[in-house]
C-alpha cells in the first residue's frame, strides 16, 4: 500500500474507465510510483464488472467509482463529474506514464492558465519510438500522397498536429525545430489534463459500441468551448501499439466516427469514403499477400 506521508501530493483527480483487470494494477503502481502522486484516482468501472478493480480497492489514493453505463466516454463522463481537485486528468488503463511526467505536465498545465489542455508526447512501448513518424524517401512521397489526396490533410509535415477534412487525426511530429510545447488540433485521448472548469462531463459520443475516435471529437468540443491544446513535448507517456482488427464491424466503426467528425468540421464526407475505399483495399491486399506467403 503506497504511504501518501513520503510523497508529494499534488490537487489531480485522475480518471480512468476501465473493465478492470491485472493491467489497471500495473498501470496504478506506476503512477503512484514517483515522489509526485495523485491526490485520487477514480477508477470508473461498470457496477457489474467491479469485483475486477478489486485488486487497487486498498491503495489508500484510489476510489473505485461504480458506474450505472457502460462504455469508454460514458464511464469517464460519471468520473469527471465526480472529481474533487482543481487540475484533471483524463488516463487510459493501458498507458505508462513514467515517474516525473505528472509533475511537468502540471507545471506546464499552471503556466499556460485556464482555458488550456496539455498532454504528453506518445511512444512506443517498450523501446520507446516516436509514435507519430515521418519517413522519408519515396515511402515518405507515398506516405504524403496518401495523406494529402485521400485523407485531405495539408501536404508534408503541415499535416501533423491536424484533422483533415475526412475526419482524420494525425499526431505531432518530434522534429528539431520543435521544442517545448506545441500546439495541435486534437490531443490523443489517453492522457490529458486541465483545469476542472474545463472539463467536458458529458457523453460525447453518439454511436453504440467501441469508441473509435472519441478523442478527435472530444478535442473539437474543447475548441469549441474556447480551449487551445497543446502537446509538452518535455514529457512523454508509453503506449503499446495493437494490429488494427481487419473484422467489418471495426471498418464500419471507424468509418462512421471518422464520417462524424467530419461533419463536426464541415468536412468532406466523400474524402472519408475515399479514405475507407483506400482502406479496405490495403487490408484486403495485404490478407492476400499473407495467405499467399503462407502456401
Amino acid at each position: 500500500m503506497i504511504d501518501l506521508a513520503t510523497k508529494k501530493v499534488l490537487p489531480i483527480s485522475v480518471v480512468i474507465a476501465t473493465l478492470g483487470g491485472n493491467v489497471l494494477k500495473n498501470t496504478i503502481a506506476l503512477l503512484n510510483q514517483g515522489e509526485a502522486v495523485p491526490s485520487e484516482i477514480l477508477i470508473c468501472i461498470p457496477e457489474a464488472l467491479s469485483a475486477n478493480a478489486d485488486c487497487v480497492a486498498m491503495i489508500s489514493n484510489v476510489h473505485i467509482i461504480k458506474t450505472p453505463c457502460r462504455g469508454q466516454v460514458s464511464q469517464r463522463a460519471f468520473g469527471l463529474g465526480m472529481a474533487s481537485y482543481t487540475y484533471v486528468m483524463q488516463f487510459d488503463d493501458d498507458v505508462i506514464l513514467p515517474p516525473g511526467t505528472l509533475e511537468v505536465l502540471l507545471e506546464a498545465l499552471l503556466s499556460k492558465g485556464v482555458g488550456n489542455i496539455v498532454a504528453p508526447f506518445f511512444r512506443i512501448y517498450p523501446k520507446g519510438e516516436e509514435g507519430t513518424q515521418a519517413p522519408k524517401g519515396f515511402g515518405g512521397f507515398l506516405r504524403n500522397w496518401h495523406a494529402s489526396l485521400v485523407c485531405g490533410a495539408p501536404f508534408g509535415d503541415e499535416r501533423f498536429g491536424k484533422i483533415s477534412s475526412s475526419g482524420i487525426g494525425f499526431g505531432v511530429l518530434m522534429t528539431s525545430s520543435t521544442q517545448g510545447i506545441v500546439e495541435s488540433e486534437w490531443l490523443p485521448g489517453g492522457v490529458s489534463l486541465c483545469h476542472k472548469v474545463d472539463l467536458i462531463t458529458y457523453d460525447y459520443y453518439p454511436f453504440q459500441g467501441k469508441a473509435f475516435s472519441e478523442d478527435l471529437i472530444h478535442s473539437i468540443l474543447w475548441r469549441r468551448q474556447g480551449c487551445r491544446l497543446w502537446t509538452v513535448l518535455d514529457a512523454y507517456a508509453l503506449i503499446e501499439v495493437t494490429t488494427e482488427s481487419f473484422a467489418w464491424k471495426s471498418i464500419m466503426g471507424r468509418y462512421r466516427a471518422h464520417a462524424y467528425v467530419a461533419e463536426m468540421l464541415g468536412g468532406n464526407i466523400w474524402q472519408t469514403r475515399l479514405w475507407l475505399a483506400f482502406y479496405c483495399s490495403l487490408n484486403a491486399w495485404k490478407l492476400i499477400a499473407k495467405n499467399f506467403l503462407k502456401r
